[in-house]
Formats: structure tokens, sequence, C-alpha cells
């Protein structure tokens, strides 16, 4: 009898270690690294976005893009322009909207969060100043005044799909 609490209590302790090991959250950020993890995430969002997108004013300026091709081999090959662009539509675009329903509000909430999660998941050399193609994007942006946000949430879906694709593309 003796023998069976002594080896219970072995295998308590035994196992005890591995558990808590098991349970508590990596010390590194590759926790919320994988890349499927932020490939579903993007994917949610796209839907969320074409919702979101449904609930605001349609945009008619069809003769000005936000969101060029050349900008898109920007946003592929260079860390600064990618984290800068998150930042102008988490910051300029959803900044200048005005009275969101509680949808919109999680919309951009979650657009927040995976902002945060890419940017933490994928750190880039701190760039000082704003780069040239983010100054003109965010010229037209505001030389469109009222619309620009419209403009600018009508693109949504480009940015998603630079964004699926980036992450399609990392090993």
């Amino acid at each position: 009898m003796q023998l069976n609490y002594i080896l219970s209590f072995g295998l308590l302790f035994t196992i005890l270690p591995l558990v808590i090991v098991e349970s508590k959250a990596p010390h590194s950020t590759t926790g919320c690294c994988h890349k499927e993890t932020l490939s579903g995430a993007i994917d949610s969002l796209f839907i969320k976005a074409m919702r979101f997108k449904a609930s605001i004013p349609a945009d008619f300026i069809k003769n000005i893009k936000l969101l060029k091709k050349k900008t898109k081999n920007l946003f592929m090959k260079n860390c600064p322009f990618r984290e800068q662009l998150i930042s102008f539509f988490m910051e300029d675009v959803f900044r200048d909207l005005q009275f969101p329903s509680n949808k919109e509000m999680g919309f951009i909430e979650d657009f927040r969060s995976f902002g945060k999660k890419l940017n933490l998941c994928f750190p880039c050399v701190p760039y000082t100043g704003e780069m040239k193609p983010i100054t003109r994007i965010k010229r037209v942006f505001y030389k469109i005044g009222n619309k620009g946000a419209y403009k600018a949430i009508s693109e949504l879906d480009i940015l998603f799909l630079w964004i699926k694709t980036y992450l399609d593309g990392i090993n």
C-alpha cells in the first residue's frame, strides 16, 4: 500500500511539470504567428469587409485609385511600406468615418487587432518619416474630401488580397 502511495505521488510529480509547461503560453511571439492562423483571420476579415462596404455609401469616384499596381509591388517587398499602409487605413481612413455603427466598430476593431498582430509577427526595422507612396495616397485621400474614406473602404478588398498574397508567399 505504501508502495502504491509512493508511486502515485511520484507519477503526479512527474506529470505535473509537463502539464504546467504545456499550459503556459510561449514567451516568444511565434504563438500568434502561424501563417495559417493569420491567413484564416484575413479570410474572415475579407468577409466582414464586404458587409462593411455594403453598409456605407457607394464609391462613385471611378477615375481615382488609391491602391495601384505599383503599390502592390512595394507592399509585397517593403516591410515599412506595408506597415505604413495598414497604419494609414487604421488611423486615417477609419478615424474619418462619422458615427460608425456597432457592426462597423466590430470590423474596425478586428482590423486593428489584425494589423497589430501582423506587425508583431513580422516586425520591421524602424523607419523614420513617411514613405513617398504613402504621402501620395494620403494626398489623394484628403483631396477627395469626405468621400475619401468611402474610396479607401471600397479598395479594402484589394488590400486584403495583397495581404493574403503576402502571407501565402511566406515560407
